[in-house]
């Protein structure tokens, strides 16, 4: 009977499957003809202007860590965590770093232990360097100055990064100081041999206020984090006396943060770190690791990433890191896939870092392992990541007239792509303002569809302004792009002012689609408006392009010939290669007098998706929701049936000691898909099979595949076996596998006993 079940079932399984697999072809077949109707392409030069790529601007980084004696060996190795955390999370090559402890000088010690002095992390052994640096981090006792010295900390600091105002030096510069107490200088004689107590307390007090005056006009921002029992008025005060600059006008300034304890202190420097870095971050995601286990972490990279860093915190050097890029591909640790760039650091300590260069945006993928007898450990890991991006700034007229309305259109691009999707812009500030000898005032732009803007959510802002009647003879432009996860960057642009009407004046406009197939084209119109008296060329040429975009514009369709007076419209055709990227394109029609190429006429920034458009809907589809659900109903039996094969439900372990069976205990009923158990052997007591218990390491795991099954040691060992097959257990010990719900059961043994004892069962299970 058993047979003629098992029969059936695999018979309704392979019917189950040939119906999935029908609709998934189905499916392929329906969607292939637009995927293979690649239209046929007159060849053409598609020679572009293209801006030299972005780059993230280096920062130079001092991480002051509290080393007195309040501290406790968990809270040092917090600290140590997190220290190491942002050190090797720099993802810009040329960041300098460098981390210092503190405590106090007691009599005759340095308050400071410099104990990574200004690294340049360029290379991986640069961050390696690091990493093994910031194991000498340590606490102090009484006799070594167990105090807490802020004001020598951050004199150290600022001999590292005071080098002039904040115009004198491009890189962002910023301290870090996490300590869990108050200033306390009491037995310091270097504040003085005569004072006493909070004399000497008060004494590094004034110190510190000319320190933080120093770092404000050096541009050094201070992002204290406290944990313990602190001062946070203290605190607050560090913030506030620092450089005050920030990433953008809705970003927060410096501010003082206090941890609940020390635990919590790697997740506010990151988002410490991530403000005055202008980095983006994602939430740090944790996982409890047993010994020989593997734990996944996913991680998200948005596309407007273009440098990052991924920093997993393993605490033992043991534990082994693979990672993983959108496209399911593990990635080097060391040289290039595709596009990206890959370094690895720390792998032989408690923190690992992967820094990339033009990362796959998309969801990747960390895998933790844990060697067998390693003890339970929490692991973490988090992706820091910022935008190397360019903004483009355009007048429209380029040449305005005193009194007219001018356009202006700000977009942003990396170094990889135009970036085009509202969600990817979401928090950056984009402006603009006009100059006209001493007066500047804002010109408002947005993304809206409104008041002049062509297309809502395009990533095109736009604005206009009147030049003022009484403006100078230029007009300075300034489009600027600033947030949390970019770089930051300003254009600018000067206009000449014209009086009265000009001789050719002209306006492009393109046609409303937002998507073109590789190979095709777009179509535009060029108006021109002549006062010269006399024929005149115009000369359309596309600037700017965008990485990746590969357009041109048909050499008959380039050069236009203006009549004397009045006004013509020309029509004209932007082609986009078949090898043009993928998604979103940008670029510059510029439209410039034919016999003076240096005075333009008109700008258009063109933004458009390339593709091909969606497949149709599969002609099974059509069914309706009858076909549909007989398609959900198949996959659904499909899924089911291979839960099936995978329940250990049925199956039985035997332990046999020299050729005897001695032990058994039969799996968990149900739908579970492992069967977890343990071998316990005491001196004088023969060894027995049993439920594992909550706090047992030493755990063997039993997985199934219909008739194939897998049975995993505590020791790293992987047995494939079959119904009936032993394996080794050590010590004269053999473990055989048995599918008892495959076999048809002595009725005379059924709830019997062995010779041994009763068979082994989970308890409330069976």
């Amino acid at each position: 009977m058993f047979i003629n079940q098992r029969a059936h079932g695999r018979r309704v399984s392979r019917s189950v499957r040939v119906l999935a697999l029908w609709a998934v072809f189905a499916t392929l077949v329906a969607a292939t003809p637009a995927e293979a109707q690649i239209p046929k392409v007159v060849d053409r030069s598609f020679a572009v202007r293209q801006q030299e790529p972005p780059q993230v601007q280096p920062a130079r980084l001092v991480i002051l860590v509290d080393e007195s004696g309040s501290i406790g060996p968990g809270d040092l190795e917090r600290e140590r965590e997190a220290a190491a955390t942002i050190a090797l999370g720099e993802f810009a090559p040329g960041s300098s770093v460098a981390v210092v402890g503190f405590a106090s000088d007691n009599g005759g010690q340095s308050p400071v232990d410099v104990v990574c002095p200004p690294v340049t992390v360029k290379t991986a052994q640069d961050q390696q360097s690091l990493a093994d640096c910031i194991r000498n981090l340590r606490k102090r006792d009484k006799a070594e100055g167990d105090g807490t010295d802020h004001y020598a900390a951050m004199q150290q600091a600022m001999d590292y990064l005071d080098d002039g105002p904040p115009g004198s030096a491009v890189r962002p510069k910023m301290i870090f100081l996490l300590t869990d107490g108050k200033l306390d200088v009491s037995e310091s004689p270097r504040y003085g041999p005569d004072n006493e107590g909070d004399q000497r307390n008060q004494a590094a007090s004034r110190g510190l206020d000319d320190t933080l005056r120093d770092a404000a006009e050096a541009g050094v921002q201070v992002w204290p984090l406290g944990f313990g029992d602190v001062d946070r008025g203290q605190l607050d005060r560090f913030a506030a006396g620092g450089f005050q600059g920030t990433c953008g006008p809705t970003v927060p300034r410096p501010s003082a943060t206090v941890a609940a304890d020390a635990a919590a202190v790697s997740g506010f420097l990151l988002k410490a770190f991530g403000t005055a870095r202008c980095a983006g971050s994602g939430d740090i995601q944790r996982r409890r690791l047993a010994a020989g286990e593997e734990e996944s972490v996913t991680l998200n990279v948005p596309e407007i990433a273009t440098d990052g860093s991924i920093v997993v915190v393993k605490q033992d050097a043991r534990v082994s890191v693979r990672f993983f890029d959108p496209r399911g591909r593990e990635v080097p640790k060391s040289g290039q896939l595709g596009t990206s760039v890959f370094q690895d650091s720390g792998a032989n300590g408690p923190v690992e870092s992967l820094r990339i260069t033009n990362p796959d945006p998309g969801n990747w993928t960390v895998k933790l392992t844990s060697p067998p007898g390693l003890p339970d450990i929490e692991v973490s890991a988090v992706v820091l990541w910022q935008g190397a991006v360019r903004a483009s700034l355009t007048v429209d007229p380029p040449a305005p007239q005193r009194g007219q309305r001018v356009k202006v259109l700000l977009t942003l691009q990396t170094r990889n792509r135009p970036i085009r999707d509202p969600a990817q812009l979401t928090g950056l500030a984009f402006t603009v303002s006009m100059t006209n000898g001493t007066a500047t005032s804002e010109v408002p732009v947005s993304d809206s569809g409104a008041n002049g803007d062509a297309h809502a959510g395009d990533g095109v802002y736009t604005g206009s302004v009147v030049v003022p009647e009484t403006a100078a003879k230029t007009a300075k432009f300034v489009g600027s792009v600033q947030g949390i996860g970019v770089s930051g960057d300003t254009r600018t642009v000067l206009t000449t002012l014209t009086d009265g009407r000009p001789g050719l004046s002209a306006q492009i406009t393109v046609g409303q689609a937002t998507r073109v197939e590789p190979g095709r084209s777009v179509s535009g119109t060029v108006t021109v408006e002549s006062l010269l008296g006399v024929r005149a060329k115009v000369r359309l040429q596309i600037t700017d392009a965008a990485p990746g975009t590969k357009a041109s514009i048909p050499g008959d369709r380039t050069v236009f010939e203006v009549p004397a007076t009045g006004r013509a419209d020309f029509p004209f055709d932007v082609v986009f290669a078949a090898d043009s990227a993928s998604g979103a394109n940008g670029l510059t029609v510029s439209l410039v007098d034919d016999a003076n190429p240096a005075t333009t006429l008109a700008n258009y920034p063109l933004s458009i998706q390339v593709g091909y458009p969606p497949p149709p809907t599969p002609w099974w589809l059509y069914l309706g929701v009858p076909g549909a659900l007989i398609v959900l109903a198949a996959l659904g039996a499909w899924a089911r049936a291979r839960h099936r094969r995978r329940r250990v439900s049925g199956l039985a372990v035997f332990l046999f000691q020299r050729g005897r069976q001695i032990s058994d205990i039969a799996a968990p009923a149900g739908g579970e898909t492992r069967f977890p158990f343990v071998l316990r052997s005491e001196h004088g007591v023969a060894p027995q099979l049993a439920p594992p218990a909550p706090d047992d390491e030493e755990v063997y795991r039993l997985t199934r595949d219909g008739r194939r099954f897998t049975l995993l040691t505590p020791f790293g060992e992987r047995y494939p076996l079959h119904d009936g097959e032993r394996c080794d257990a050590g010590e004269g010990l053999e473990l055989e596998i048995r599918d008892e719900g495959a076999m048809t059961l002595d009725a005379g043994h059924e709830g019997g006993e062995s010779e041994f004892g009763a068979t082994t069962r989970y308890p409330d299970l069976l």
